[in-house]
């Protein structure tokens, strides 16, 4: 289903432990520490207890933080119909006061996923397009042209967020034993790569559910395919803490069919909240070529 397109054990984020901290210098997050669940015999970390916007968040609280006390006014980012990154972009901008523009691709209707990004302030941009690249570049240009907007990488894929993300792995295993083992998912693979830079003895399994894997963004963990496509459903939803159907969940199912027990598990979210806006108020098919909301 999907492709495994690395040649090695390159992590792309190449910094060391150290390095990564002292870009974090005295930052704290404000979300509570990791949560612990247990099903079947596995730990769970369960951001569904911890950050209940998604994992995202807590990584890209570094990254919203600096951009504000740097004078950026304003963010963007291209958000798909599922996704979580622009969820935890939406609420850290509005948490820290800041404008958040996400670009999202033309349909007659918005996503759940779209609609609650609205929901927390994001301003839609909406545009047709032939592949998600497409849309990056807009959004990268378009910020370009902007008053002191920054544009942010596909997954969140920005220094500063794999800085969050190491230094809160850091600190919460700091004073408990490293798993053995460790499962997740994987798309743009910023969670992992950032828990394989934090434990350097631990094992490391990947489940891609989204888009093929490219170079360095797998480093040493190693790689499954689920047999599903990313908008379907698992075939095992877990019973006893919230975790995405068509995302984490899909890892959840091969950490059971091929992990042992004692296997760690990381599910950045639960499944989103229902969206309270109606959906069709919001205007967002475009016609090709029509960039009127960049006006």
């Amino acid at each position: 289903m999907f492709e495994n397109k690395q040649k090695g054990i390159d992590n792309k984020d190449n910094k060391t432990i150290q390095q990564y901290l002292d870009i974090c210098g005295d930052f704290k997050s404000e979300f509570p520490e990791f949560q612990l669940s247990h099903e079947n015999g596995f730990t769970i970390i369960d951001e569904s207890k911890a950050c209940p916007v998604g994992f995202k968040a807590r990584a890209g609280e570094l990254l919203v933080q600096r951009a504000k006390q740097q004078g950026y006014k304003s963010l963007v980012y291209v958000q798909p119909r599922r996704g979580y990154a622009g969820i935890s972009l939406s609420y850290l901008c509005k948490k820290y006061d800041m404008e958040l523009y996400l670009v999202m691709p033309s349909s007659k209707e918005i996503s759940d996923h779209q609609a609650l990004c609205i929901e927390y302030g994001a301003k839609p941009l909406f545009m047709r397009i032939a592949a998600m690249p497409n849309a990056n570049n807009k959004a990268k240009k378009w910020a370009e042209e902007q008053d002191k907007c920054l544009y942010v990488p596909l997954g969140l894929q920005h220094e500063l967020v794999t800085a969050g993300a190491v230094k809160s792995f850091y600190d919460f295993f700091s004073t408990i034993e490293h798993p053995e083992n460790m499962w997740s998912v994987i798309s743009t693979g910023v969670l992992s790569r950032a828990l394989q830079i934090a434990l350097p003895n631990t094992n490391f399994f990947n489940v891609a559910v989204a888009r093929n894997i490219q170079q360095g963004e797998l480093g040493r963990a190693k790689f499954y395919s689920y047999h599903k496509p990313f908008n379907s459903k698992s075939d095992l939803i877990p019973s006893t803490f919230n975790c995405e159907d068509s995302y984490d969940s899909k890892g959840w199912d091969y950490m059971n069919r091929f992990g042992k027990p004692g296997d760690w598990f990381f599910s950045v979210a639960g499944n989103a909240p229902k969206p309270t806006i109606d959906k069709s108020i919001i205007k967002s098919y475009r016609d090709w070529y029509d960039y009127k909301d960049f006006l």
